[in-house]
This record gives structure tokens, C-alpha cells and sequence, in this order.
């Protein structure tokens, strides 16, 4: 019963890191402000999914310009 419509890319801090240019803390401070998604929380770890994570940059790059 698998949809690929429905399939979800989970992105880690490394990862969304190599896209975005800033540091972990300042990452971490981005998302205490609200102004990063919340993590999707799975145990202790933290995971944004790739939607989100591309949002964000095209948001950013709409308010650029």
C-alpha cells in the first residue's frame, strides 16, 4: 500500500546544513525563534523533512528579492 505520492525525504542537521550556509548554534537559534520549522522528533533525534527545508530557502529567496 505504498503511495510515492506520499513518500516523505527526512533531512538530519549535516544535511541541511550543506545547503545552508550557517552555523549549527545559529541553525539551532533559527529554529528556537520560530523562524526554522520545528524537528520532526523520532526518539532523541531531530529530522526536518525536505519540503520544509526547501520552503525555507525559497521563502528567503522571495523576501531578497
Amino acid at each position: 500500500m505504498s503511495n510515492s505520492n506520499s513518500e516523505v525525504t527526512l533531512m538530519r542537521i549535516p544535511q541541511i546544513l550543506e545547503v545552508m550556509p550557517v552555523s549549527k548554534s545559529k541553525f539551532w537559534l533559527m529554529v528556537q525563534k520560530g523562524e526554522f520549522p520545528k524537528p520532526i522528533k523520532i526518539g532523541r533525534s531531530s529530522f526536518w523533512t525536505i519540503d520544509q527545508v526547501q520552503g525555507f530557502i525559497q521563502e528567503r529567496a522571495r523576501q531578497s528579492n
